[in-house]
């Protein structure tokens, strides 16, 4: 399983299941998180690191089309699972 922390700005990961961790005794996950996530992996493409933060976590920027208007979505990529290194920058 790879680790977030390994990701760079610039690298593009594909959301492929929800992570295993949600899973997990005592692991709390919003609806609308799960929802935001089904939606990554239905449309199959690659989001893009765009930061890092202080503590090192990994940040994608993603534009969900809902009953015809843009949604503006920032996720933090905390979980070991539920998402693929697509390719790096050269």
């Amino acid at each position: 399983m790879p680790d977030p922390k390994s990701l760079n700005v610039g690298d593009r990961i594909r959301f492929v299941s929800l992570p295993d961790e949600w899973q997990a005794p005592g692991y709390t996950v919003l609806d609308e998180d799960v929802e935001f996530m089904k939606t990554l992996i239905a449309r199959g493409r690659p989001s893009r690191v765009y930061e890092i933060d202080e503590y090192g976590t990994p940040w994608i920027a993603a534009r969900i089309h809902v009953d015809g208007q843009s949604e503006d979505h920032y996720w933090g990529i905390f979980e070991r699972t539920g998402w693929r290194l697509v390719r790096r920058p050269t």
